[in-house]
């Protein structure tokens, strides 16, 4: 074998090495892209599944929109959100601190989102009926916030993500995979009222 025939071959040789090598690390980074995305929304899921968020929840959707037109609460929380001075009101307080906790874990999560950190396709259809249901219960208390300080990025990647779940409930009114059967279910009497 000459030398040019044996040197070529030790080039062709290295360079399908460097492929496969190429080719195994892009495999091993997808997995583990994957993973990460398990881990995260396992936490994300831990999370939302958290006494204080399930506790602020009850909140909102008990106390919130007893007093969110309200004008008393609404001055009050006018005041507090900039920072003035005045007596507590236990009640009112403990409204504001449930809808200040469901808004910045969204809020958080909203970055996690836009950021590609979280993979928005499988958040949007695991949690998108969750977000929208959140938004619609404290967008006037926010409303208000937004008025009282004269400031429009309050919770705007909250926003971010209530409009991406929007629009994903919009285009995926169910997210059954395509023809794969449905279990047959028991026929049950009408609901009462």
């Amino acid at each position: 074998m000459s030398l040019e025939l044996l040197n070529a071959s030790a080039s062709l040789l290295t360079v399908c090495i460097i492929a496969a090598t190429a080719l195994a690390a892009m495999v091993q980074l997808r997995h583990l892209r994957a993973g990460n995305q398990i881990n995260a929304m396992l936490a994300i899921g831990e999370e939302l599944a958290s006494k204080a968020i399930y506790d602020a929840r009850y909140v909102v959707r008990h106390k919130l929109a007893a007093v969110v037109d309200d004008p008393e609460f609404r001055a009050y929380n006018a005041r507090a959100d900039r920072g003035e001075e005045q007596a507590v009101v236990p009640e009112y307080e403990e409204i504001r601190d449930a809808v200040t906790l469901l808004g910045n874990s969204y809020e958080e999560l909203g970055i996690l989102v836009k950021q590609g950190i979280v993979d928005k396709d499988i958040f949007l259809d695991r949690y998108s009926w969750v977000i929208v249901g959140t938004w619609k219960r404290i967008e006037r208390a926010l409303a208000d916030a937004r008025l009282s300080t004269g400031k429009d990025a309050i919770w705007e990647n909250f926003e971010y993500l209530a409009v991406l779940s929007e629009n994903w409930l919009r285009d995926h009114p169910t997210t059954y995979p395509r023809n794969t059967r449905r279990m047959v279910l028991p026929d049950r009497p009408p609901l009462p009222s």
